[in-house]
């Protein structure tokens, strides 16, 4: 499985078939989001992960971006912001494993002090998310949102995917999007029946549309 990023997916996918499942973002959901990120005037190019859990969809957008520029990794890179040290431990080995270790970054904290380093220490300037992904605490979406806002990190054109909107659900968040937020940023958002093989389908895409 060395340098090879869907061998990787692969046997963890496997690995639920014969065990139990995992609180990993489908291949349905990967797919769904492909399906968007092929959409955006432009490929993305800095995709942020609030929630990175055991590096599942870690290795997937890292290998997903760097397809969609094809192959120029150099110019692509995966923040993913994980609470739990353990975790991070074990999405970093899988990264490694994947031969994305140049591309995907694991940095351990709680999402909004992380996301606030990040744009104080330089990691990302403004403008500079094409995608973030949430897949945390859903209580966790909308204040994350509103640092992203604060320290300017979004673009028009930038997109937000959602996941648990529907179980166990993000009310706050979703009303505040379904909204098209406020005066200073404005959002355009739809909900996307995934197809996954489980009662929680969707995915919510919310895509910047203007900035104040």
């Amino acid at each position: 499985m060395q340098g090879k990023p869907q061998a990787v997916l692969d046997a963890v996918a496997d690995w639920m078939a014969k065990n139990t499942w995992l609180m990993v973002f489908s291949a349905e959901k990967l797919a769904a989001s492909r399906k968007a990120f092929e959409a955006m005037s432009a490929p993305p190019k800095v995709l942020v992960e609030l929630g990175t859990y055991v590096g599942y969809s870690a290795v997937a957008w890292g290998a997903m971006l760097v397809d969609l520029n094809d192959g120029r990794r150099h110019q692509v890179k995966v923040w993913c912001c994980e609470l739990d040290p353990e975790f991070a431990r074990i999405s970093s080995d899988f990264v490694a494993l994947a031969g994305l270790q140049d591309v995907v970054e694991v940095v351990v904290g709680k999402s909004t002090d992380s996301l606030a380093a990040f744009a104080k220490g330089g990691q990302l300037k403004e403008g500079a998310v094409d995608v973030l992904f949430l897949d945390h605490w859903e209580e966790a979406y909308l204040p994350d949102v509103k640092v992203c806002e604060k320290e300017k990190l979004f673009h028009i054109g930038s997109l937000i995917v959602a996941d648990n909107t529907d179980f166990p659900g993000a009310p706050e968040y979703l009303e505040y999007v379904k909204k098209g937020g406020d005066e200073n940023v404005k959002y355009k958002t739809e909900t996307v029946d995934s197809g996954a093989p489980v009662k929680w389908k969707a995915v919510e895409f919310t895509t910047v549309v203007s900035l104040e």
